[in-house]
């Protein structure tokens, strides 16, 4: 008795639809998460409430894939501000904001996330970056 084409192939049509199951339960899992390695000091961004932001200058920052914007953000010194860098898409390779000479290492979540600036910060221009180094913004404080 002569087998059929389905009866000689169904082991490996059963074994390679397990796989892309497999991949793509893997993937859908994975796909919302960063898996990128931090550096252990970055603060998650906390989400402010009106109050919170009383007596403080707000800058709203569009952050995406392509860019901060602006890409110069200017602050006036001596004034309390917060920076809102808004994370428009949570799967994006922009997880994080950081600035070595501010301090800053800020991870942030899809939505508002705030940052305090300083208000005694001196005078100058401040380079801000994506956790990947990808994307750059600076922070000018006048």
């Amino acid at each position: 008795m002569k087998k059929s084409w389905f009866g000689k192939t169904w082991p490996w049509l059963t074994l390679g639809l397990t796989v892309i199951v497999l991949l793509g339960s893997f993937l859908v899992y994975f796909m919302g998460k960063d898996v990128s390695p931090g550096s252990g000091s970055a603060v998650t961004a906390q989400a402010e409430t009106p109050e919170d932001l009383k007596g403080y200058e707000v800058i709203d920052v569009d952050v995406s894939n392509d860019g901060f914007g602006p890409d110069v953000i200017e602050v006036k010194a001596g004034v309390p501000t917060k920076i809102n860098f808004i994370l428009t898409r949570s799967v994006t390779h922009v997880k994080s904001v950081g600035s070595q000479k501010l301090g800053m290492d800020l991870y942030m979540q899809k939505g508002p996330n705030y940052y305090t600036v300083d208000k005694d910060l001196p005078k100058g221009e401040y380079e801000i970056h994506c956790g990947m180094y990808m994307i750059y913004a600076t922070i000018k404080v006048v």
